[in-house]
């Protein structure tokens, strides 16, 4: 999942008169758009969505991995990843406007463990901390151990959660910094669930999905669902792993297609009658100004500069997914992708200001250095990068990867025979390499450091 995102202020003034003056006929821009995105190989397949003005415009482009000719739909179904965050501090707002919590709530009125196992910890963070990522926990539980690094969410349950809240202790004071959080989200789904006392995908499915007739918007799917389920990748356009979460499910579990997002979208645009809609404006509502750099913030919505427009993102191991809704422009946009590369994020964000009337132009991206297969036959091997973590580089269906020890392989990109640069994490890799032979060492050049590692010998 991801919390990261280029966007920038909207010119809310000059998109309203491009609006009136242009009927909705963006297809073809969006078309120029999307091709620099699938001639450069930055995606399998991508499902997008726009509302403008109550019209409805939805186009899927790709394959849906490269073995095969099939093709994605407004049916597809993707991990939409921290997009459900949105929907976990929606259902926040339900339980606020139903008058069992307040958003200044200690979360030891649900997990009442912590009156006396922790009860600074219990009585200091609010569920309003939670959902605003202010709480002072970290990214994630510092128990979590995954038996698949491919699947991390899978096997921490409940009784894991309250282990670890139990001993917590945040690194600063509730409400002082603002630090994005898996763990703060997921334990507020989480809170929300027992306060209910049923499962997050139960509460979900009976206070949201169902009266939003949002019918392919689920965590566990059904068998016609799975067939309709995009197969992950990563950003190498790699077969990848789907996630499976427990606990943590309000972080990240919450699988949808873009008919149903642009459904969730209509609502938020109009809500419906009451209590929904009170609970949807109640998100909608900036209660969260921004601090040190970072955005504004609704419930779970992250308020753009323009002040207008609220926006998540999400990534998982294979998907990535945004969605951007503003009101006073009537506007919405969803892209769902089955390839982990958060440069999906920049093309959701060029066919919304597409959308709104902005001039915007196709990216252009740099030619990829070319490296020829036996000369990166040479770099492939394992690297000791420390006791117990090791550099392992291979080749995989022509594209070089790189995976640390507990971790997933990752995509390298050439700048040199001899310099990669990771795809999707700001860190670089520069390999010794002799006249003849294999590199006897490569080094990990990332946060300012230099970690030499040799070569592993057999």
């Amino acid at each position: 999942m991801t919390r990261y995102s280029f966007l920038v202020g909207v010119f809310l003034l000059s998109a309203v008169t491009a609006i009136a003056q242009e009927p909705f006929k963006y297809e073809k821009k969006i078309i120029e758009l999307v091709e620099p995105y699938r001639e450069h190989k930055k995606f399998n397949a991508i499902s997008i969505g726009v509302l403008l003005n109550g019209e409805v415009w939805e186009k899927s482009f790709g394959s849906l991995d490269s073995t095969s000719d099939s093709k994605p739909n407004s049916k597809t179904i993707y991990e939409i990843g921290s997009i459900s965050k949105v929907f976990t501090s929606l259902l926040l707002a339900q339980v606020v406007e139903s008058g069992k919590l307040k958003l200044d709530d200690p979360i030891n009125t649900i997990m009442t463990e912590l009156e006396k196992e922790n009860p600074e910890v219990g009585s200091s963070i609010t569920f309003k901390h939670l959902s605003h990522h202010i709480s002072g926990l970290p990214v994630m539980p510092l128990n979590i151990a995954p038996k698949d690094s491919t699947n991390p969410f899978a096997d921490y349950d409940r009784p894991s959660l309250l282990e670890y809240m139990k001993s917590a202790q945040p690194e600063r004071k509730p409400g002082e910094a603002y630090e994005y959080s898996n763990l703060a989200v997921g334990l507020l789904g989480d809170l929300l669930a027992r306060q209910a006392d049923t499962s997050y995908e139960k509460l979900l499915k009976t206070q949201l999905t169902e009266p939003l007739q949002m019918l392919d918007t689920s965590i566990t799917l059904s068998s016609d669902q799975k067939s309709r389920f995009a197969p992950p990748h990563n950003a190498a356009l790699l077969p990848d792993s789907s996630w499976d979460f427990d606990a943590l499910a309000g972080c990240g579990a919450i699988r949808s297609n873009v008919d149903d997002m642009l459904t969730f979208a209509k609502a938020v645009l109009n809500p419906p009658k009451e209590p929904l809609g009170k609970a949807i404006n109640l998100a909608w509502k900036k209660h969260k100004d921004a601090i040190d750099g970072q955005f504004a913030m609704g419930l779970g919505w992250m308020i753009a500069q323009d002040g207008a427009t609220r926006w998540h993102n999400g990534q998982t191991g294979g998907y990535h997914s945004m969605i951007l809704i503003n009101r006073p422009l009537k506007t919405a946009v969803v892209l769902l992708a089955n390839t982990a590369n958060p440069e999906m994020d920049t093309l959701t964000e060029q066919i919304f200001r597409t959308v709104i009337g902005m001039d915007v132009q196709p990216t252009q991206f740099d030619a990829e250095f070319q490296v020829k297969p036996e000369v990166a036959k040479r770099l492939e091997g394992k690297y000791q990068l420390a006791p117990g973590a090791i550099i392992t580089v291979q080749v995989k269906d022509g594209k070089m990867m790189a995976q640390l020890t507990g971790q997933q392989f990752l995509a390298l990109i050439p700048k040199s025979e001899t310099e990669w640069k990771y795809q999707l994490v700001d860190a670089t890799l520069k390999f010794e390499l002799p006249e003849k032979g294999n590199s006897p060492k490569v080094t990990l050049f990332q946060s300012g450091r230099e970690l030499p590692a040799p070569r592993v010998k057999k």
